[in-house]
C-alpha cells in the first residue's frame, strides 16, 4: 500500500533507482545499478565481495539475499612452505534488465538475463546462468552450474524445464514474454513511484 512505501522510506538516486532505507547495500561502490529499479526492504546486495551490476526496471524484493558466486581455487605453492592451500574467490554477478526476483530469495547466479521472472522463496545457487525470458516458480532451487536456456520454465526442487502444458506443444514460454515481462516491469516501477508520491 502507499502508506507502507511511504513509512518504509526510500532514497531515489540520480539514476531513478529507489532503494529502501530498511534494505543493505554491502559494498556500494561495488554496486553498479543501470537506473529505474527498486531495491525494497530487507534486500541484502553483498557488494563487498566482487562487482554486481543490475540492469534497468529491475526489482529486487523483501528479505532477498544477493551474494556473488564463490569457487574454490587450490594455490600451487604457498609463501612458507610448499603446502597445497584452498582460496575462496567470488565471481561477478549480472542481472539484466527488466527482471524481477521476488521475496525470500537467495541468489548466488553468474548471471540472470533480461526480462525473468523469479518468484519468492526461490535458492538460485552458485554460477547459475539464467538465460533471458524465464520464469521460476516459487520454491524454485536450482542446482550449481547449472545454465538455464531461453525462454524456459523452471519449477521444482532441484529445478528443472517443466514439461509443456497442456494447451502448448513446446516446454518453452512463448516468444511473447519478451514484449510481456518488459511491459509489465516498466508499469511496476510507474505505479511504485506514483504511491510514493501520492504519500
Amino acid at each position: 500500500s502507499a502508506t507502507k512505501l511511504s513509512q518504509d522510506g526510500y532514497v531515489k538516486t540520480a539514476s531513478h533507482n529507489y532503494v529502501s532505507r530498511q534494505s543493505f547495500i554491502h559494498g556500494a561502490k561495488n554496486v553498479e545499478m543501470k537506473g529505474k529499479s527498486i531495491i525494497h526492504p530487507n534486500a541484502h546486495i553483498r557488494g563487498d565481495l566482487t562487482s554486481i551490476r543490475i540492469g534497468r526496471y529491475c526489482s529486487i524484493g523483501e528479505n532477498t539475499i544477493i551474494r556473488p558466486p564463490s569457487y574454490q581455487t587450490s594455490l600451487i605453492q604457498n609463501s612458507n612452505n610448499n603446502n597445497n592451500e584452498n582460496q575462496l574467490q567470488f565471481l561477478p554477478s549480472l542481472i539484466g534488465n527488466h527482471t524481477r526476483i521476488g521475496k525470500d530469495c537467495i541468489i548466488e547466479s553468474a548471471s540472470i538475463g533480461s526480462s525473468v521472472y523469479i518468484d519468492d522463496n526461490c535458492v538460485i545457487s552458485k554460477r547459475v546462468i539464467i538465460k533471458d525470458c524465464c520464469y521460476v516458480e516459487s520454491g524454485t532451487v536450482i542446482a550449481p552450474d547449472t545454465v538455464i536456456p531461453p525462454f524456459s520454465r523452471v519449477g521444482g526442487c532441484p529445478g528443472k524445464i517443466l514439461e509443456a502444458l497442456e494447451f502448448s506443444s513446446s516446454t518453452f514460454l512463448p516468444e511473447s514474454v519478451a514484449v510481456t515481462f518488459v511491459d509489465d516491469c516498466v508499469d511496476n516501477f510507474s505505479k511504485f513511484v506514483k504511491e510514493l508520491e501520492e504519500e
